[in-house]
């Protein structure tokens, strides 16, 4: 799955439960929180994930513009959103303006 920097989205493939997802994420889409620390980059993008039905929730770090997860075997839906955050306490999302991406999965196999 892409989220490109255009503010577009698209997915290649089929997400399948059981399987691992690979999320690539231009770090441009979310730029105001760029702090640095001594010289060092001081900020992340998370992705937040819950998968449906069961709410289980992960999370991963698309700070390098990509990071697999593993979606669990009973997962039939993905509800996902980003934030950006520096040690400055700037946070902002992109997560549909609250209405966050949402994508099927199929069964495993």
């Amino acid at each position: 799955m892409s989220f490109s920097s255009d503010w577009s989205h698209k997915q290649s493939g089929d997400i399948r439960a059981g399987e691992p997802l690979q999320i690539e994420y231009a770090t441009d889409r979310l730029c105001q929180c760029r702090a640095e620390r001594y010289g060092q980059k001081a900020w992340s993008i998370r992705v937040n994930l819950r998968f449906h039905p069961s709410g289980q929730e992960q999370a991963g770090d698309v700070s390098s513009g990509a990071c697999q997860v593993n979606v669990p075997a009973n997962t039939s839906r993905i509800e996902l959103w980003f934030n950006n955050t520096d040690h400055t306490g700037c946070s902002t999302w992109d997560s549909r303006y609250g209405q966050n991406y949402w994508l099927d999965v199929k069964a495993a196999g």
